[in-house]
């Protein structure tokens, strides 16, 4: 019987290899069926997912002080139900909306609805064109989405693109017009080629001839707002002026100098994901108080609509209100207004109050040169290297996950998020295909001594 178990087992290093070969297979077994190994594997993975490093950095880092608390006034499904709302959602329910905002506070508003007529026979509604008609000068800035509608065309070298083409009307243009703190801003997205939005537009301009209009996106307003003895706004009036001569005009105009950042399309850092809790972490201090970041309220909580006519819900309390941002949005099921992100779905209006509250970082972060995003991507790559070479299994992987992770968190913190993003999105690609490569290079010059075995482990 011995010799039958030492025949089974082996003896001495080799029976203890086996064992434990044996015991960790079994294991494995169990955690993949379990579940708990494709976990693993998906952790894993994520350490080398670009979005999913970003949200584990932004987790870490918090909001910053001089960021923008937020408020998000949320028609949701229940809401709508309550409103008896089968269709368009009833402008005069968001007028009240609006209404309460403004006399509770708010430091600005972001209407984040399609104001654009769906049918010809649509008009405006009493009660929002009233709002506008008679917004008073003290209000805070009410910001209007603005519908931009785009045609494709064929560029000079035979290359399709989408230009914008005209921006659409609404029957209620005319009550804002005149109000300096009634503004229209777009809330175009730069959608990715898996269709996550990971970046967001912060102008548009479209062209009629020579002229035009350019329409800021909510963040560049928001960080043009007075704040601490600094006032933007004229400002971005003259730079939203040089976008127009330079993009319709075609004038060889220097960009004014503010705002610091130069192109159209800006990386979005996300803060918080579609969520009906706030972490603790995201608090931030405004005036000398402490507050949390971000704030959702149902709206059917805060105004009740019923035979067309809106009214307050009950007592409202200032608090959600004042010295807050607040957006007017939707999150119910058909709204139209769902994305992908690196938080996962999240409504679009979220999607603007994760730029909202970091308006100020996003849009005054000077540029880095492409120069020195390369030299740290190189040095990155090289120190993700060394790390492999230099350490086996877990410990490697878990190195190289908390290197890269560190890397996102100082660089977005030194030199901005977006060139956080831009130099892991090359080193980590660059890391890879090192990896493939060296392994292709130990197995070519292992087949001369050990033939086809060569691909086999030692």
């Amino acid at each position: 019987m011995r010799k039958v178990v030492r025949h089974i087992i082996g003896e001495g290093e080799t029976a203890r290899h086996r064992i434990e070969t044996a015991i960790i297979t079994v294991a494995t077994a169990l955690a993949m069926l379990t579940g708990v190994g494709q976990y693993v594997v998906d952790s894993h993975g994520n350490f080398g997912d670009a979005d999913h490093l970003a949200a584990l950095s932004l987790v870490m880092s918090g909001v910053p002080n001089n960021a923008t608390p937020v408020t998000f006034i949320d028609v949701d499904d229940k809401t709508r139900v309550a409103w008896k709302a089968t269709g368009v959602t009833p402008h005069g329910a968001l007028a009240a909306l609006v209404k309460q905002a403004a006399d509770n506070g708010a430091k600005s508003i972001l209407f984040d609805f399609d104001l654009t007529p769906s049918s010809t026979d649509q008009k405006a509604d009493p009660g929002l064109a009233a709002l506008l008609r008679d917004y008073p000068a003290n209000a805070p800035d009410l910001l209007l989405a603005r519908n931009i509608r785009f045609v494709r065309s064929t560029a000079a070298g035979g290359e399709k693109e989408v230009q914008a083409a005209s921006a659409a009307p609404t029957p209620y243009d005319l009550d804002a017009a005149g109000k300096p703190n009634i503004r229209w801003v777009t809330t175009l997205n730069d959608i990715g080629k898996d269709r996550a939005v990971r970046r967001i537009k912060l102008w548009q301009t479209v062209c009629d001839g020579a002229s035009g209009t350019a329409y800021p996106s909510a963040a560049l307003v928001m960080a043009a707002l007075p704040e601490k003895g600094q006032n933007h706004q004229a400002d971005l009036a003259a730079f939203l002026k040089s976008r127009v001569d330079v993009e319709c005009g075609h004038k060889p105009i220097t960009a004014p100098p503010w705002p610091p950042v130069r192109d159209a399309v800006a990386q979005l850092p996300y803060v918080f994901a579609d969520t009906r809790e706030t972490p603790a972490l995201f608090r931030i201090e405004v005036n000398g108080r402490d507050t949390v970041a971000l704030r959702r309220i149902s709206a059917g909580l805060l105004v009740k609509y019923e035979n067309d006519v809106a009214q307050a819900a009950g007592d409202i309390d200032r608090d959600p209100f004042e010295g807050r941002a607040v957006i007017v949005g939707a999150s119910y099921t058909d709204s139209g207004d769902i994305y992908e992100t690196p938080f996962g779905t999240m409504p679009g209006a979220l999607v603007l109050a994760n730029s909202v509250v970091q308006a100020r970082a996003i849009v005054e972060t000077a540029p880095v040169s492409p120069l020195t995003e390369n030299v740290l991507a190189m040095v990155l790559f090289l120190l993700l290297a060394y790390i492999a070479r230099a350490f086996v299994g877990a410990a490697s992987i878990l190195l190289l996950g908390i290197v890269t992770l560190a890397a996102l968190f100082l660089i977005s913190r030194w030199l901005g998020f977006a060139s956080g993003i831009d130099v892991i999105a090359v080193a980590v690609p660059g890391f890879a295909l090192f990896k493939l490569v060296d392994s292709a290079i130990f197995i070519a010059t292992s087949v001369p001594k050990h033939g086809w075995r060569a691909i086999l482990r030692p």
